[in-house]
């Protein structure tokens, strides 16, 4: 689960924009200089560009940057040119930033869409308007484009997405009486407004009620920003960039208030997390889990069939059933959120490398390797080309929500985000662990956010 760099901001604002901070890029290495020499007395050796990648193996990342890295060359060849890729171990966010104090800047890494706008602060990274034009991206959702930009430039290359299904226990729906064709038509009525997020709350309700499941709802984080979203609480206003207050939150909180009165969610329902809870709804013990796309993986490997997809997929369609994040309204939209994985470029690039550091990304995201890494992450692809391929089409969990990410919604860039959501979260706890109501959770989260978020990067709505 990604973790704000509360350290790493604080950096950020005592020591200044560190744009510009190394002299030199640390990845011009000697191959660079002796390739370039050798070209320029004539010979027939290839100029070598290195780019140092700052390692992520998580799922097939590593793995498609060694391939791209194979594709790229192979495009180069005609130029004489050769890529090498000089990797560099993965570090917090907050080893990020020492280490641009100190110079130290990789070309490209991995890291959340949420980190932009700290990470731009800091002179980590450095734009990347070429997205703008680039034929991978030529046919990408709107809200895709939205997320890789930032303060008017391109600062970052989505690289996987996912969407927030709500996970359902087929068995306890019919242990409450439902029919198969009542849940097989579930997603529908969700989609057309019909169910809401109150109905959602009142079967899990029951299902504890009649002992069907030790627990109601089991969520992501305490600051789930689904169903932030199923009830109109939108806290960015991404025109003016500042984060929003409004007594929106309220109506969030008196649903935390009645679900933790009700026992339809735990005090600790912070502390289970999605490894946790994983385990926990295979064996029937959860209503609904609130998680993102990789969840589905994650029940795989909790069901021990990592390898046997074939099985999982006949142990899923007996046992579980999933739909969006339901409005809270009737006839509202339903609601989905994300936190994807950017590729950033680094502050170091120039823009006489900047040509084949594009050409490294493009090939990262050729649509078969994107689909390696759905296959070994649970991430969905990124471009519809991607989805195009035969093996996402036979997985059809992936395939049949891929719809989603088209009104999923993001976490904002701002860096204020973190201080804004420390603050809601304070009342979130308040009620889980003092009982207090939803007006006393909005007096805290009130009170949180006029004192530590900068008043010209807020907007409040009485």
């Amino acid at each position: 689960m990604k973790k704000f760099a509360g350290i790493a901001l604080t950096m950020v604002m005592s020591v200044g924009v560190l744009a510009g901070c190394g002299t030199s890029n640390n990845s011009n290495t000697s191959a660079d200089a002796s390739a370039n020499n050798a070209n320029s007395a004539g010979n027939k050796e290839p100029k070598v560009v290195t780019i140092s990648v700052r390692e992520n193996t998580w799922g097939a990342r590593k793995d498609n940057f060694i391939e791209a890295e194979k594709r790229t060359n192979e495009q180069l060849a005609s130029e004489n040119v050769q890529v090498k890729l000089d990797w560099w171990p993965g570090i917090g966010d907050d080893e990020l930033v020492l280490q641009a104090q100190a110079g130290k800047v990789a070309d490209v890494f991995i890291n959340s869409s949420v980190d932009i706008g700290w990470e731009k602060d800091a002179g980590l990274i450095r734009d990347i308007d070429w997205v703008k034009d680039s034929a991978v991206f030529k046919s990408v959702p709107a809200s895709y484009t939205n997320i890789m930009s930032y303060d008017g430039h391109y600062y970052g290359a989505i690289q996987d997405m996912d969407a927030s299904p709500v996970f359902i226990s087929r068995k306890a729906l019919e242990g409450i009486g439902w029919t198969k064709d009542q849940i097989d038509g579930l997603k529908a009525k969700v989609d057309s407004g019909e169910f809401t997020f109150p109905d959602l709350v009142n079967l899990a309700d029951e299902a504890k009620k009649k002992k069907l499941v030790k627990t109601g709802f089991a969520v992501e984080d305490t600051r789930f920003e689904g169903w932030n979203y199923a009830f109109d609480f939108v806290n960015y206003d991404a025109a003016q960039n500042k984060m929003m207050l409004t007594p929106k939150a309220k109506d969030v909180y008196a649903f935390w208030a009645d679900a933790k009165k009700r026992s339809v969610i735990a005090e600790n329902i912070g502390d289970v997390d999605t490894d946790m809870s994983a385990p926990m709804f295979v064996k029937g013990e959860i209503f609904a889990q609130f998680a993102r796309t990789e969840f589905y993986q994650m029940m795989r490997e909790a069901n021990g069939m990592k390898d046997d997809v074939q099985a999982y997929n006949t142990w899923f369609d007996q046992n579980v059933v999933w739909i969006p994040v339901p409005s809270a309204t009737k006839g509202g939209k339903p609601v989905s959120y994300s936190n994807p994985a950017m590729i950033f470029v680094g502050s170091s690039v120039d823009d006489e490398k900047m040509p084949y550091v594009q050409k490294l990304i493009e090939n990262v995201l050729a649509p078969d390797l994107q689909i390696n890494h759905t296959v070994a992450s649970g991430k969905l692809p990124v471009t519809p080309e991607a989805q195009e391929d035969a093996r996402f089409k036979e997985m059809s969990f992936y395939k049949d929500h891929a719809y989603l990410v088209e009104f999923t919604k993001t976490r904002p860039a701002l860096p204020d985000y973190a201080v804004f959501t420390k603050g809601y979260t304070l009342g979130i706890d308040a009620i889980l662990t003092k009982n207090a109501t939803a007006e006393e959770a909005y007096e805290l989260f009130e009170k949180e956010v006029k004192q530590n978020v900068p008043a010209d990067h807020l907007i409040i709505e009485e």
